[in-house]
């Protein structure tokens, strides 16, 4: 019940911010938790479990009738020899859609018929809503050691993993934070060596 509770805070919260009237850049906002992340349109977010580690940004989002329904298109990156870097020749890459429809049969038999899986290299995400995507493998309710980090990256090219200012969530089924993408650093700046 509390999950219920804090997913429709959060969509509450994202949707009201989306509708405020503020220009898309200062709008623009990450939401983690409780077992899931909102991903605004145009910004990549990290994952990485151990040594792996992808990025995704929602490329075109178009709403549905209601809200988390409808269509996102996306582009992914999985870097799976630690050094970080989705411009090397050894970067999977992979793009495709996630098209949230309304649920098709009775409560406990109800499924979705549209496409809800987005892949980040070897990894899928289950898709609750057309811009939520799990923070756990599949639709897993539980931790499964991924860990997520907002950035204002917009290109590919822009990423850097291993900027010291990147904050790194995880699936935490009793909380949600807000990141604003206008409150992330722009630019790049490396630990000390």
């Amino acid at each position: 019940m509390y999950r219920a509770i804090a997913l429709f805070v959060c969509l509450v919260m994202v949707f009201t911010a989306r509708s405020s009237g503020v220009e898309p850049v200062r709008n623009a906002l990450f939401v983690f938790g409780p077992t899931s992340v909102y991903v605004p349109e145009g910004y990549f977010i990290l994952v990485r479990k151990g040594r792996q580690m992808g990025a995704f940004r929602l490329t075109k989002v178009e709403e549905g009738e209601s809200n988390g329904i409808g269509n996102s298109t996306y582009e992914s990156y999985f870097q799976a020899d630690g050094s970080g870097s989705f411009v090397k020749p050894n970067v999977i890459r992979r793009s495709g859609e996630i098209d949230i429809k309304p649920l098709k049969g009775i409560h406990a038999f109800a499924w979705q018929p549209g496409q809800n899986r987005l892949r980040v290299g070897k990894w899928w995400f289950g898709c609750v809503a057309n811009q939520l995507i799990n923070m756990a493998p599949g639709f897993s309710e539980t931790d499964a050691g991924y860990e997520f980090a907002p950035t204002s990256a917009q290109s590919v090219a822009d990423i850097d993993a291993s900027d010291v200012r990147l904050r790194w969530f995880r699936f935490d089924a009793n909380s949600s934070i807000s990141v604003p993408v206008a409150e992330l650093p722009a630019g790049r700046q490396r630990a000390a060596q």
